[in-house]
């Protein structure tokens, strides 16, 4: 160690730590030792330690191309090559350099052939150590206070290998440096020291975080790498885009380790260049593919001339031939691209054999020619409508209606193609202009599509009453009377449209759901009504075939009375029903007048004790009084009919002469049936009389 000192040579780089220890043996290092050998070896090592930076220099074309160095931090290819620094130190002068190739070491300083702008950390490092070397009378204290602030200087540099030289020289200075016995140069010694471990430690993070960001990027490339070639082993050689987006990203990475930069683009080149290669044998397919397709559409261009031929008669049957016109076209839109420039003029025959046909057939088929009126008159009866969108004031409805126009005129039928043409021209002119005004008017539309979102959000608010309120029939048709005026409101703004219909619609659906249940417990209802009504028509049926009339129409009318009280059966069974019951008690009071009841009541009276005439008054007033009783009875089954068939209308506003019909019926029967009642009653007290004196 001491004769390569001496000699002023360089030895191979070491790691930091074998660096930062070879600084601490050099600031133990006492001038009074060997003062005379180190004065005499100061300038060569300073010489050799500017050679050395000049060696690092010339080797920066060099680290450029990136080569890999075992243990030192790899170099970017990208155009800041990051350096390492040239680090002296005592005993040993030591480099880091980026290649593998040895460091140029000179005992003598050479003179550089490199620009003269890039001597200048070189020049700043001679003049900084002749300025320190000239100030080696002042005092120790102060010395070693010169060495650090230049140290706080150099350390706040962005220059990682100008600042590791002039780190080294410092320390070399230090090393030879008056002996620091007082207590500030032993702190601006430790001061030093300590600026320069925190900016070795700085490099090394920094040169970790690039190895890091090589070793990233690597695997970037190796997963761009991966997408090329799938594409290339799926054989998907219409991939351009693809293949152009993975060579900008490809492109867009530079820092990689040295050792991998020549294999992965070797490898991305050969892929690029196998695609290249297919896509224009792809290239050379499709144009091959195009004049085939340009045949065939030539020879669909004479078949359908030859149809035109046949279509140029009166007796031409145009159902088959346009049946035939219509495969012809399925045809020709299979056929894919022609060649671009024959292209247009291609379409051109096309569509002008189709003209040439659908004016033969409008000169030939009566029908066709009624459908091409029709569908004519149709059209101009769109245009003048879409014509007469710039005089409506209300531009909100204008714009709906303009909508409904275009899709209208998709469904009007189609025409001839040259009338088509001038037609949807004329008609797209219109809408066009209406446009315009809508743009220039927007303000205006955008007020009234806000007027009609403040409407629609009212709606919304008496539907939610509505739901919450009643979900009778009555709701029902509330409802749909809202309904009907969403409706009329004209359109909201867009962005709202949607949000306000599913509001409204929740709403309704909501009232809906709740009317269904509802109406689930009324139908449960009517069907239990209907059981019970069942099972009392089946104890009438019973009392028809009583042996004795009289019992079986008292019982009958038990049954009767517990009939009326029972509620609403199914509707579409109401009229059945109402059938069974009138004709079993039909049948019970027919057996009662059938069966010659007044030879029995004559009996009767006559054990009671009752003379003749009086037995023939009772019996006559008796037989008024069944009459009477049978008319009351039917005159309660006609009111319990009507009042029925009354709940099967439904609520409205208006009149209804149905309706008024019934209640006219009811009140004349309820008349009658009071009148009846008075009569029954007359004739029960005029019988009680006579039985009584009769019996005196």
């Amino acid at each position: 160690m001491e004769n390569e000192k001496m000699s002023g040579q360089p030895t191979e780089p070491q790691n930091e730590s074998d660096i930062s220890k070879e600084t601490k043996v050099g600031e133990q290092v006492k001038s009074t030792d060997q003062p005379a050998e180190l004065e005499s070896e100061a300038t060569p090592l300073v010489s050799a330690n500017e050679a050395q930076s000049d060696s690092v220099d010339e080797l920066a074309p060099e680290v450029a191309s990136e080569p890999e160095v075992a243990s030192e931090p790899e170099v970017s290819s990208e155009p800041e090559v990051e350096q390492e620094p040239v680090v002296a130190s005592v005993p040993e002068v030591s480099t880091e350099p980026e290649s593998e190739e040895e460091p140029v070491v000179a005992s003598e300083p050479e003179v550089s052939t490199e620009p003269e702008s890039e001597q200048e950390p070189e020049a700043s490092s001679e003049e900084s150590t002749d300025s320190l070397d000239s100030e080696a009378e002042k005092s120790a204290e102060t010395f070693y206070q010169d060495i650090r602030q230049k140290a706080e200087e150099f350390v706040l540099q962005p220059d990682w290998a100008y600042v590791s030289n002039e780190l080294a020289n410092l320390a070399l200075k230090i090393s030879e440096g008056p002996e620091p016995d007082a207590e500030g140069s032993k702190q601006a010694i430790a001061a030093f020291q300590t600026l320069r471990d925190e900016f070795e430690a700085r490099k090394k993070a920094h040169y970790e975080e690039l190895n890091q960001k090589r070793a990233d990027n690597l695997e970037r490339k190796k997963k761009i790498l991966k997408q090329l070639s799938d594409l290339i082993e799926a054989q998907n050689w219409t991939a351009t885009k693809e293949i152009r987006s993975i060579q900008q990203q490809w492109e867009q990475i530079k820092l990689l380790p040295a050792s991998e930069v020549d294999a992965l683009n070797k490898r991305f080149d050969g892929l690029l260049e196998e695609f290249e290669n297919h896509k224009v044998d792809r290239l050379v397919k499709k144009l091959q593919k195009e004049e085939e397709n340009l045949t065939l559409k030539l020879l669909l261009l004479e078949k359908i001339q030859d149809l035109n031929g046949k279509a140029d008669q009166a007796s031409a049957d145009f159902v088959a031939l346009n049946d035939e016109l219509q495969d012809l076209q399925n045809q020709w839109r299979k056929v894919g691209r022609v060649p671009l420039d024959r292209n247009q003029h291609t379409w051109d025959q096309f569509y002008a054999a189709l003209d040439q046909f659908s004016e033969l057939r409008y000169k030939h088929d009566a029908s066709y020619r009624n459908s091409v009126e029709k569908a004519l008159q149709k059209k101009q009866k769109l245009i003048k409508e879409a014509e007469s969108l710039l005089d409506m004031e209300d531009l909100a409805e204008a714009a709906r209606r303009v909508n409904k126009l275009h899709k209208l005129w998709k469904k009007t039928g189609n025409l001839p193609q040259k009338e088509e043409n001038e037609l949807w021209d004329t008609f797209k002119a219109a809408t066009d202009a209406f446009n315009d005004k809508k743009s220039e008017n927007l303000e205006e539309l955008r007020a009234i599509e806000q007027k009609n979102y403040e409407l629609k959000l009212a709606l919304i608010q008496q539907a939610i009453s509505i739901k919450e309120a009643d979900n009778s029939e009555n709701g029902h048709q509330k409802m749909q009377d809202l309904m009907a005026e969403w409706k009329k409101i004209g359109p909201v703004p867009r962005k709202k449209s949607s949000k306000i219909w599913k509001q409204f619609k929740e709403v309704m659906d909501e009232f809906y759901n709740q009317r269904r249940e509802h109406f689930k417990d009324v139908r449960k209802e009517h069907k239990e009504n209907l059981k019970k009504k069942n099972e009392i028509i089946e104890q009438l049926n019973a009392l028809a075939d009583h042996d004795d009339p009289a019992i079986a129409v008292q019982e009958a009318k038990k049954l009767q009375d517990t009939f009326k009280e029972i509620g609403h059966v199914p509707i579409k069974l109401k009229n059945k029903v109402w059938k069974d019951y009138r004709e079993v008690c039909d049948k019970i009071y027919g057996n009662y007048r059938s069966s010659g009841t007044d030879l029995g009541m004559e009996r009767k009276l006559a054990s009671e004790g009752l003379d003749p005439s009086t037995r023939k008054q009772v019996i006559t007033s008796q037989k008024k009084l069944d009459a009477a009783m049978k008319t009351i009875t039917a005159l309660e089954a006609e009111i319990i009919q009507f009042q029925e068939a009354k709940t099967y209308f439904k609520p409205t506003n208006k009149g209804n002469a149905l309706l008024d019909d019934l209640d006219n019926k009811i009140a004349t029967a309820k008349n009658k049936l009071d009148q009846k009642h008075a009569e029954a009653y007359e004739l029960k007290k005029s019988i009680d009389l006579l039985k009584n004196k009769g019996s005196e």
